[in-house]
């Protein structure tokens, strides 16, 4: 395959060129669209039982607005009783009633109801019921706070925030663009710098940066399609910017070192060719244990992971396709050229003597550095047997702390309480009847009284609790004339109950007195759960929702999927280097190695994450990609080193020779290839978006574990060891590269 593509595109160069051309400027246009069609959500497992919750809710609840937005109103001066504040709430309230997409909008006021009063009556919020979907909700975010700022003046006592989950899903996806701005900024100047000590010249320098040009932008378009039709994550374009980067810029690289190689003994065309024949062959494999690694996190089939392996697929894709096909093309017409603009500071880089040296004594004593390096990477695996995984879904952490959308819901949880700001629903549907009947009347009260009784409850609200001085006969007594209640005592009710649609089903509101997020309200949704499942619910079909069960729900969809993915990632990439490397050994060790780099990340992530000075856990989302996107990206390198060894083992050379003549042929590009990596995500690291930030330290210290300690010191001193075992394959099913010469001698390929 590889034979035919060198001659395909050595043949055709101008037409290629054109072709990416083309495909670059069509894409431009779409790719600039992609931010606009994805959204901060995507925590949701379809299939949970706090979506179905969540869709009885939106069913039976016309009340039950699919979106809601928050407005906190905070004053040092007046408290909300005064009529000085009565009219700055009135003022605001005034301002969001001139926008029709504001469907109802409810405030202390309405109803005098206390819910809406702070601790000590300084706060208040208003409740916007947006009828729109969250997308649309999130987008007009910006619209209501610019409305709220050019048209509420003269307030000086007054703050006020728009938050709720469409502000902070906007607020995430303003942060997430600004750190991807940011990160590119560090990580491009750094790569320039890399790419110059590397190359010395600044043609060969340019062209990296231009095939990552390429490949980015017509990625972004492709998602953009995706992301207009199905629901993504605006992960997915930290996906592209994070794994492409890295991926795009390494490709290129390795391509051009082996054609700078070749053009100082061969023609141009040739020297293209050979490079497409070994090294392409390397990107073709390194590019497609990467993308399957990737694919394995379609498998939970949770809008968030499937946005993450969507934009890293085709990134890899696209890098592969540009290496080995544009990049090749260019350098057909360029030839000698790609030397042009020396830097007169730098000296022409000549093969390393350091590297050689290193791989003959590796060679001569494997043992004595084995032992260290295995205890080194097991010293920094250990923190990993207390990793805590927990997604974050009810908190406004992940954003920085000067957003408007956080302040707000930071104002609002620490006076209101966050148990009452994203209270645990159980949803109760009557089998039977309705649930004002005497029978299910009783049947919610000693449910209510249940929960009640748990440690972490701070109050429950119920059809059977709102009034205290009544006991379970009067609420069945009343509701027997629900008609002829007041009116305001059926607003809140009807909250509480389906009533325009026959009083079939019920919401019990349950506020923990911890955090949603936290470890005692997540049991607390197992312990509800536990008890609905006894005698007290025969009468309903019963459902427990809210931010703290989606969290549950969420992290026991990943658990649940976990095994799957790391069978499947091990399975598929196994066979993927067994046809590379033509080996069995070599494949397993690649697996063996691969799993301790990242367990030590994973423990890095927890020494400094978890225990260090971020917060008490890690991202549920974090070690899962981590494992899938390092699983591929650490294979470039070794499929790079393995395959150079193989080609001078298959040209004759014994194999020690050969591990060392691959080791220091091949050690200054992973090195430096390695570096690129480390300075992309290193400027990740550096975000504020605390997943992205994970994410990117993990994967630095990994490729830095992985370049250092396993691919230059574990792998030869292995292979050392192993000896020609290496080399063992019990079927065959690849002709040896020295012997394909009889099908097709390199001569004819030009």
């Amino acid at each position: 395959m590889f034979y035919w593509l060198a001659k395909w595109v050595t043949s055709h160069p101008k037409k290629i060129i054109f072709f990416w051309i083309l495909c670059l400027l069509s894409s431009i246009s779409f790719a600039l669209k992609l931010p606009n069609v994805l959204t901060a959500g995507g925590f949701n497992d379809p299939k949970s039982e706090s979506m179905k919750a969540q869709k009885i809710l939106e069913e039976n609840f016309s009340n039950q607005y699919p979106q809601q937005l928050l407005i906190v109103i905070k004053s040092s001066r007046y408290t909300v009783d005064d009529p000085n504040y009565e009219t700055a709430v009135k003022r605001i309230v005034s301002v969001v009633r001139q926008n029709s997409k504001i469907e109802n909008i409810e405030s202390y006021y309405d109803h005098k109801n206390d819910a809406f009063i702070g601790k000590d009556k300084h706060n208040t919020f208003l409740v916007l019921g947006l009828n729109m979907s969250e997308d649309e909700a999130a987008n007009f975010v910006p619209v209501l706070s610019r409305q709220l700022k050019e048209k509420v003046t003269g307030l000086d006592d007054y703050q006020w925030w728009v938050t709720g989950g469409p502000a902070l899903s906007y607020a995430l996806n303003d942060a997430t663009k600004k750190d991807l701005s940011f990160a590119e900024m560090i990580a491009f100047p750094v790569m320039i710098v890399i790419l110059l000590l590397v190359f010395r010249t600044v043609a060969s320098t340019v062209l990296p940066l231009l095939m990552s040009a390429f490949a980015l932008v017509i990625t972004m378009a492709i998602a953009y399609f995706f992301a207009k039709d199905y629901t993504m994550n605006i992960l997915l374009q930290n996906a592209v910017s994070m794994i492409g980067l890295g991926v795009i810029v390494d490709y290129a690289l390795f391509i051009i070192s082996r054609y700078r190689q070749e053009l100082e003994h061969h023609s141009t065309v040739e020297a293209v060719q050979r490079a497409i024949v070994s090294a392409g062959r390397s990107v073709f494999f390194s590019g497609a244990t990467v993308a399957i690694s990737l694919s394995s996190l379609f498998l939970p089939n949770i809008m968030i992971f499937n946005s993450i392996a969507l934009g890293g697929v085709i990134v890899v894709t696209m890098a592969v396709l540009v290496a080995i096909t544009l990049l090749p093309a260019l350098l057909t017409l360029m030839g000698p050229r790609i030397h042009w603009g020396r830097i007169p500071l730098f000296k022409e880089r000549k093969p390393s003597k350091y590297w050689e040296k290193i791989a003959v004594l590796l060679m001569k004593r494997p043992v004595i550095f084995l032992i260290p390096s295995f205890i080194l990477l097991s010293f920094m695996a250990y923190p990993s047997y207390k990793l805590n995984m927990q997604v974050p879904v009810a908190s406004a952490s992940i954003l920085p702390e000067q957003d408007s959308a956080r302040k707000g819901f930071e104002v609002l949880a620490g006076d209101f309480g966050q148990g009452n700001v994203f209270p645990i629903q159980v949803v109760l549907k009557a089998k039977h009847g309705t649930v004002l009947s005497d029978d299910n009347l009783k049947a919610i009260d000693q449910i209510t009284n249940d929960i009640q009784n748990f440690n972490n409850v701070d109050k429950v609200v119920s059809l059977t609790n709102w009034n205290m001085e009544w006991k379970l006969s009067n609420y069945q007594q009343a509701y027997k004339a629900y008609d002829k209640l007041p009116d305001f005592v059926k607003d809140q009710l009807n909250k509480l109950t389906n009533h325009d649609r026959g009083h079939t089903t019920t919401i019990l509101l349950v506020s923990p007195k911890t955090d949603a997020d936290s470890k005692a309200s997540r049991e607390l949704v197992r312990k509800i759960r536990n008890l609905l499942k006894g005698n007290s619910t025969k009468n309903f079909e019963s459902y427990v929702g809210g931010q703290s069960a989606i969290g549950v729900d969420f992290d026991q969809r990943i658990f649940n999927n976990l095994p799957m993915i790391i069978v499947t990632v091990f399975v598929i990439s196994f066979v993927v280097l067994i046809v590379s490397f033509r080996s069995i050994l070599l494949p397993v060790k690649a697996l063996v190695l691969n799993s301790l780099v990242t367990l030590a990340s994973i423990g890095m992530l927890v020494a400094v994450f978890q225990q260090g000075n971020f917060r008490g856990a890690i991202n549920s989302i974090t070690p899962v990609v981590l494992f899938a996107v390092l699983f591929g990206l650490s294979m470039d390198y070794e499929v790079l080193i393995i395959n150079r060894i193989r080609e001078l083992k298959d040209e004759g050379i014994p194999t020690i020779e050969s591990i060392v003549k691959g080791i220091s042929e091949t050690a200054g590009l992973v090195n430096g290839a390695a570096a690129i990596m480390i300075a992309v995500f290193g400027a990740f690291a550096m975000v504020k978006v605390e997943v992205v930030k994970e994410l990117g330290f993990g994967l630095a210290v990994a490729i830095l574990l992985d370049a250092t300690v396993i691919r230059s010191v574990l792998v030869p001193a292995l292979m050392r060891v192993l000896g020609e075992a290496n080399w063992w394959l019990p079927f065959r099913f690849a002709v040896p590269i020295h012997n394909r010469k009889n099908v097709e001698t390199e001569e004819g390929l030009s």
